[in-house]
């Protein structure tokens, strides 16, 4: 059997659309072009982000909210940025400061400012670290470390009355102004990448590449954010119920029907001719899928995770490959289904929700009353997949609102929180 995660070396765009919203009123603007990518390892390591194509925030101005001291150290403390803890220099900021968050699975550019703070050392890679007993998730950058940016010329714009606080940046050779606002996203502008272990598309397996296409626009790709990203959770939807099921550590893949038109995706990308792959043997092969749409008049789309012996390592010591369905997105209402609408459309194409989606762990969960550690603790914990081997330290888990919310444009709302346990032994 083949392995999905090997590298795609070259890559077929066709049809590629895109999706912007200006004032609430989505505009779709459909580019009929046809272009040929040309990615190999060295693109993947540092070149273009495969797995980013989302344009996932991965680095971003935020405050200090709080400072603490670090028992027995000197020269670092723990930094609180929304709901992450990182290890800062002493001294180096004060509450209230404006800093650039960069979220860990990021890979920081080679500047000589990441040099000097010994990010080199780890690839300038951002990842999960215990230090003097105490965990940090993230890095910070001084504001004003963005003047020295190496590929640009940045001027900073001073404030008048406080003639040390940086109100915007000016890009002199474009003449962007990147003003200092919370939560503007500056991955690009930086030239953070996202860490990437796994490529999820295949090649043939008389060895050449299949052709993959733009990821359909009238389908959400599969990302949740982190609960320490949106602590302000807590009290916003307090009166929530919300559905908890375990975070598989598999390979992204949504397969699709709208109207008579269906389709089988990696995390980025649409792919076509899977025959003999891991994609086959257990969305096609095993559970017939393509068909199984087919049968009903439903547009939606199956997200789940393929799970098995090439894949991600296989922790959980499986002998063959799993579609774990963890999400089901409704095309013609632009939205993801509820737990109770997930599970009436699986036994529509019969196939039995506790044996086909992932773990559940809680149905009518509820936020009131618990802070950010009580959420991170829960991460914690041992697979209940049930084709797993005993023991395994699971990847954390997925929270759903049961129900939509939302007046005009109703959706189901959620995050994910990872295990701690889980990310410290991955590393």
């Amino acid at each position: 059997m083949e392995n999905i995660e090997t590298t795609l070396k070259s890559v077929e765009i066709t049809s590629s659309t895109i999706t912007t919203n200006k004032e609430n009123q989505e505009i779709v603007i459909v580019v009929e072009e046809k272009k040929e990518i040309i990615i190999d390892e060295k693109d993947i390591e540092d070149g273009r982000d495969l797995d980013n194509e989302s344009g996932r925030s991965l680095a971003y101005f935020e405050k200090i909210l709080k400072l603490e001291p670090i028992v027995g150290a000197d020269v670092i403390e723990i930094a609180t940025v929304l709901g992450w803890r990182v290890i800062v220099k002493k001294g180096l900021y004060k509450v209230g400061d404006p800093v650039v968050y960069c979220e860990i699975d990021s890979i920081l550019p080679p500047w000589q400012y990441f040099i000097d703070d010994k990010m080199d050392s780890r690839g300038f890679k951002i990842k999960t670290i215990k230090l003097r007993g105490e965990i940090s998730q993230g890095y910070c950058i001084p504001i004003k470390e963005l003047i020295n940016h190496p590929h640009k010329k940045i001027k900073p714009i001073y404030n008048q009355e406080k003639l040390d606080e940086i109100i915007h940046l000016l890009d002199e050779e474009s003449n962007e102004k990147i003003s200092i606002e919370m939560g503007r996203n500056l991955t690009d502008f930086i030239g953070i990448k996202k860490i990437t272990e796994y490529i999820q598309i295949p090649r043939n397996v008389n060895g050449s590449n299949r052709k993959a296409y733009t990821f359909p626009s009238f389908i959400k790709k599969t990302d949740q954010t982190r609960i320490q990203s949106v602590p302000h959770y807590f009290n916003v939807h307090e009166e929530l119920e919300w559905e908890v099921t375990e975070k598989l550590e598999g390979s992204s893949i949504t397969v699709f029907k709208k109207g008579d038109k269906t389709g089988i995706c990696s995390r980025n990308f649409q792919i076509e001719d899977i025959e003999g792959s891991d994609i086959s043997q257990a969305v096609i092969e095993d559970l017939d899928l393509i068909n199984r749409l087919l049968t009903t008049d439903l547009n939606i789309a199956l997200q789940g995770e393929i799970l098995g012996p090439k894949i991600q390592g296989n922790i959980y010591q499986l002998r063959k490959n799993y579609y774990k369905i963890f999400d089901i997105f409704l095309i013609d209402s632009q939205r993801y289904a509820t737990h109770d609408e997930r599970v009436e459309i699986l036994n529509t194409l019969k196939l039995k929700p506790s044996d086909h989606m992932a773990p559940i762990i809680s149905k009518n969960f509820s936020l009131k009353g618990k802070t950010l550690s009580d959420i991170l603790e829960m991460a914690n914990g041992f697979s209940m997949l049930k084709e797993s081997k005993p023991k395994v330290q699971r990847e954390g888990l997925v929270f759903k609102s049961t129900s939509t919310i939302g007046s005009a444009n109703q959706s189901v709302i959620s995050f994910k929180a990872i295990s701690n346990q889980y990310l410290l032994k991955k590393k």
